[in-house]
């Protein structure tokens, strides 16, 4: 990935974290792991996130799916 792709993708994350918050604070949980998901997926695109840092991610989904269910 060059440069610029980066710098462009690494300009979405602040806008998809604004995204997550105004939905979760709307009542909606579930779109907001949708967009943590999203989040998670830019971040490793970009090699941005440690191995620990997504098992822990991973940990907290499944920990609040089934608190929900």
């Amino acid at each position: 990935m060059d440069e610029f792709s980066a710098h462009r993708l690494r300009n979405v994350i602040p806008v998809l974290i604004a995204q997550r918050n105004a939905v979760v604070s709307g009542g909606v949980p579930l779109a907001g792991h949708l967009i943590d998901l999203a989040i998670m997926q830019v971040r490793l695109a970009l090699h941005d996130i440690s191995e620990q840092e997504l098992s822990e991610f991973s940990n907290l989904l499944s920990r609040d799916i089934e608190r929900s269910n």
